[in-house]
């Protein structure tokens, strides 16, 4: 049903002037599920279907959605319920590899070595860990990273 009014309304606006006719090109281009609905799944879903019912299980639980507390709710509903999200993770610590210093390079080794490393060289090469740096309350995201020299 949703469908049939879409396409009315694409047939009405494609009638009428120019600058209406590119909003029934816009309208024409939403791709209906079935059941006549936009799909409203995000790309970053590893399984739509199990996004689908938990965000049903949050529709079913919450008077007023979307909110902050049932998109939350949604989201670890869709976690427990074993679903994931692609995109890289960011790593919070750990090993780094660094690269030696080239020799044509004559400028890079006058450098501090503070700045050698944020960009990735070090005297001989070899590897650094990655701590983290800030108080406990402090979110991980937001802490600055050190580099310290593996010995």
């Amino acid at each position: 049903m949703a469908k049939e009014k879409l396409n009315k309304v694409i047939k009405g606006l494609k009638k009428a002037s120019k600058t209406h006719a590119q909003q029934a090109k816009t309208l024409s281009s939403i791709e209906m599920k079935k059941g006549g609905s936009a799909s409203k799944i995000p790309d970053n879903v590893a399984n739509p279907s199990l996004y689908s019912k938990a965000k049903a299980k949050a529709k079913r639980k919450f008077d007023v959605y979307p909110s902050a507390y049932a998109n939350s709710y949604m989201v670890a509903e869709y976690k427990r319920m074993g679903g994931k999200y692609k995109g890289a993770k960011k790593a919070e610590g750990g090993e780094v590899s660094l690269k030696p210093i080239p020799k044509e390079n004559k400028g890079l080794p006058k450098l501090p070595q503070k700045v050698r490393n944020k960009m990735g060289f070090m005297a001989k090469g070899g590897s650094v860990m990655v701590q983290a740096r800030g108080c406990g309350a402090m979110m991980n995201s937001k802490r600055k990273k050190t580099r310290i020299p593996k010995s």
